[in-house]
């Protein structure tokens, strides 16, 4: 197995409503909340760049039945 390096950790303040902000210290412990923002924000990028490719898909889908 190799190992990947380590990426830096980069401090990062959020701001979002006070009710949200309590739920998600009262259900995420210290250390944990860092994890589940970072899984969220790669699952969001990974479906954008689905997207993305599918619209280049679809794109080239076109010009193909047009000619």
């Amino acid at each position: 197995m190799v190992k990947q390096p380590k990426e830096t950790i980069e401090r990062l303040i959020v701001k979002i409503p006070k009710s949200l902000a309590e739920y998600f210290r009262s259900t995420f412990p210290h250390g944990k909340r860092s994890e589940f923002i970072a899984e969220c924000i790669k699952d969001y990028r990974a479906k954008r760049e689905i997207e993305e490719m599918e619209n280049k898909l679809r794109a080239v889908n076109k010009k193909r039945q047009k000619i």
